[in-house]
């Protein structure tokens, strides 16, 4: 008897769809990660294409079971199966690209995006087993199907003044931005690093990562770096 889960695609399955359902089902699961209304239009914006090119796309994903057609996009138990393993790619590289072969954050997400759509379990596997069983991806975003324990976060526009946090999360948002993440390496403004907030209003916040030397961030930036 047949006892394959229908929610979950195997290794052949997963290789025999085309990158472009791997890139939009990732979009779809990161702008849900992130908190932003997962319209088509948001998709489009998100991966840097056309809004007729992203209908195309999710209707063949439609078709093929991907896809659930809501008010808003929605991945199917199938396709967030699908989402999962793509991010789990996408974040196990990044580790890997920043910390084995020591690339620069600014060209480090250009790079995974790349090395994502082929990657095969044995080589996953293999980077896993270099990088020390990692939870997270270099940003702090949690890898799919880790032992990822979530943790209380806030970003930084939610903290008090005068006090010293830990920098724990950088949103997928500011990744997509060469000169800001290549501006927070910079700045050593990096997961793991404590952070001090010496100013904060609603519009910008004041913050210092190395002993005495401040920098402002603007509201963009500080509501998508999480600390704890």
């Amino acid at each position: 008897m047949n006892t394959k889960n229908p929610n979950i695609l195997s290794q052949d399955e997963v290789e025999s769809l085309p990158n472009s359902f791997y890139s939009h089902a990732e979009a779809i699961y990161h702008l849900n990660e992130v908190g932003i209304e997962i319209k088509q239009t948001r998709v489009a914006e998100w991966l840097g294409v056309s809004r007729a090119n992203v209908s195309q796309v999710i209707g063949r994903m439609q078709n093929n079971g991907l896809i659930e057609l809501t008010d808003e996009l929605k991945l199917s138990k199938k396709g967030a199966y699908l989402a999962k393993i793509i991010s789990r790619r996408h974040r196990i590289i990044e580790r890997f690209l920043s910390e084995v072969l020591d690339l620069p954050w600014d060209k480090v997400y250009k790079e995974t995006k790349k090395w994502e759509n082929i990657l095969s379990p044995t080589t996953e596997e293999a980077m896993l087993k270099i990088l020390g069983n990692p939870t997270t991806g270099p940003f702090g975003n949690p890898i799919p199907y880790s032992n990822y324990k979530e943790v209380p976060m806030k970003n930084l526009l939610d903290v008090d003044p005068n006090e010293d946090y830990e920098i724990l999360k950088i949103s997928e948002e500011l990744k997509k931005d060469n000169n800001v993440i290549d501006f927070l390496q910079k700045n050593q403004m990096l997961p793991g690093n404590n952070i001090f907030i010496s100013d904060t209003n609603k519009y910008s916040i004041t913050v210092s990562v190395t002993k005495n030397q401040y920098f402002g961030l603007d509201q963009y930036i500080a509501e998508r770096v999480f600390v704890g």
